[in-house]
């Protein structure tokens, strides 16, 4: 197993030397052995002693060929780590940083230990960003060691192999395509992230690949990039406007399917209509899938003057579709917020929830003029009906793990700045946010209910943020309603005593519940909370911005 301080004396400079040694070699021996080559046959020799020539001639041209070959694999496999040990390297001074910054060091064994006497850090340290901080080294350092080893075993497989003959044939027509053919072997291969990596695992894997390793894997696996929480924001991005282009091509050539099918029936006629009246549904829908797309495609090529860039983190066109996307870059910013829709979310409609985190971070901006980063979190199957689907707790069930998991991603790719993080949830999305809070808790700072059915809990101190006492909950619980809103009049009962039997939970914006409500414009319904100067998107921008509370 290699040791950190092997991997702080691996000297690149010296492997580049080897490597260029063995290049001018090669060359040499790729001259000389096609000129070898050309020497036989001779003619008008022939007899017994021109065929024991001829014999020595093919088995030496056979060696010459395996070994062109083994030195061309070598040369190559040394480039190879010699690339991804800068990698590493890399990764070991950033973690050296980032401990540094946070009071811990870092070992020549890798242990992390802190600096602090008796683990005290001075109050200015807040207790979870810090132990944030201090999971994200372990896991940087060992997944530096992992990827070390992974260089250092290829590398020793490759020279083994090429000391053994395994390179080439021996029966290329000249040197030149032996060395060529040896080239072909792959060499060093990209380490694999961690069976079931943690978000910040998955940040440590890629932090310890190199440059050309990490554009290896955006050309190669795009569709697998684009999905990893942990992930800086920018591969994300660049990974899914790939998964994007493809998924679209793909909708437009499945609509037009549809369309040739509805015009080989004849919708007059009786036998068809039901078949003709089913296809005409499900291009509708697709329609509506695409003009979601082209929302999302508007918004990442095409700002308006003054709007921050957008970032693709997430897409899926299956089923009602899922789509992640942040206002701004989250890895920058020092207030970043994640904007988790309601019933009805997906592709459809998805030029609202734009819109929506496209105000939120300009109104945010405004109160606290740094870099803020407001996220449009479609990332689960929302309910596609009022009933009974919005009034079922199984679609916040199934998305606690995912909106967990993209939070701890948000923190793993994160700068190793101070960040102020906000979850906002609307309509059932805030039953979304209720719930992952109340059973795995959230690593944020505030959380935002506007126009809630009930968020799946009796009270904020059962909701649960990392690093926030108990007791102190109620201080970071914000909700709103519109006094004319349908949904939360008719999903709520507002007596303490049927709170219980509510079945997602009662109103937060109620006193007894513990957070601190805000106010909307009374005149507004479900869907006006971010009218442009209304109370609620102000109260909702409070929170964002880190300003007094709403």
């Amino acid at each position: 197993m290699v040791s950190l301080s092997d991997v702080k004396r691996w000297n690149t400079a010296q492997i580049d030397e080897i490597y260029n040694t063995i290049r001018r070699q090669l060359d040499v021996l790729v001259h000389s052995g096609d000129d070898y080559g050309k020497t036989f046959p001779v003619d008008g020799w022939a007899g017994p002693a021109a065929d024991t020539a001829a014999s020595a001639h093919r088995a030496l041209m056979a060696r010459i060929e395996k070994l062109a070959a083994g030195a061309s694999i070598v040369g190559k496999a040394i480039a190879q780590a010699s690339d991804a040990i800068t990698g590493v390297q890399r990764a070991v001074t950033n973690a050296e940083e980032y401990a540094r910054k946070y009071g811990y060091r870092i070992s020549d064994t890798g242990t992390v230990t802190d600096t602090f006497p008796d683990g005290q850090p001075p109050p200015e340290f807040d207790p979870g960003d810090r132990a944030r901080a201090h999971q994200q080294v372990v896991d940087d350092i060992t997944q530096a060691l992992r990827t070390a080893d992974d260089i250092d075993q290829d590398l020793t497989s490759v020279l083994k192999r090429a000391e053994t003959g395994e390179f080439g044939t021996g029966d290329e027509t000249t040197v030149a395509a032996a060395a060529a053919a040896g080239a072909v072997d792959p060499g060093l291969t990209l380490p694999e992230p961690p069976a079931n990596a943690t978000p910040s695992q998955t940040a440590a894997w890629w932090a310890s690949l190199s440059p050309a390793g990490q554009a290896i894997l955006l050309h190669d696996r795009p569709a697998a990039l684009g999905v990893m929480d942990g992930l800086p924001a920018e591969v994300r991005d660049k990974a899914n406007r790939t998964v994007f282009a493809q998924q679209y091509t793909d909708l437009q050539h499945q609509r037009e399917d549809l369309r040739n099918r509805m015009n080989a029936l004849d919708q007059a006629d009786p036998t068809q209509q039901n078949e003709y009246f089913d296809l005409e549904r499900d291009a509708d829908a697709m329609d509506k899938k695409l003009q979601g797309l082209d929302a999302i495609n508007e918004r990442l090529t095409q700002p308006l003057p003054g709007q921050p860039p957008a970032f693709l983190l997430g897409i899926d066109t299956a089923n009602a579709g899922h789509a992640i996307i942040a206002i701004g870059n989250p890895d920058h910013a020092q207030n970043v917020a994640t904007y988790v829709p309601g019933t009805f979310a997906g592709l459809d409609g998805f030029a609202t929830d734009i819109q929506r985190a496209d105000l939120m971070n300009h109104t945010a901006s405004i109160i606290n003029p740094v870099p803020t980063s407001v996220i449009t979190w479609a990332g689960y199957d929302a309910p596609q009906s009022i009933i009974p689907d919005a009034a079922s707790t199984s679609f916040a069930d199934h998305a606690e793990p995912g909106l967990r998991r993209f939070q701890d991603g948000l923190g793993a790719s994160h700068d190793p700045i101070a960040v102020n993080s906000t979850v906002i949830g609307h309509s059932y999305g805030t039953t979304v946010v209720g719930q992952t809070s109340r059973d795995l808790g959230l690593p944020a700072d505030n959380l935002v209910m506007v126009a809630s059915p009930g968020v799946g809990v009796q009270h904020a101190t059962d909701l649960h943020l990392d690093g926030v006492p108990s007791g102190q909950m109620g201080n970071h619980v914000f909700a709103t309603k519109a006094a004319l809103d349908p949904v939360t009049a008719l999903t709520n009962f507002d007596i303490p005593a049927l709170d219980p039997v509510d079945p997602l939970g009662p109103d937060p914006t109620t006193g007894w519940f513990g957070g601190h409500a805000f106010d909307s414009n009374a005149t507004g319904g479900h869907t006006d909370y971010w009218d442009p100067n209304s109370k609620s998107l102000q109260g909702m921008a409070n929170v964002i911005a880190g300003a007094s509370a709403p």
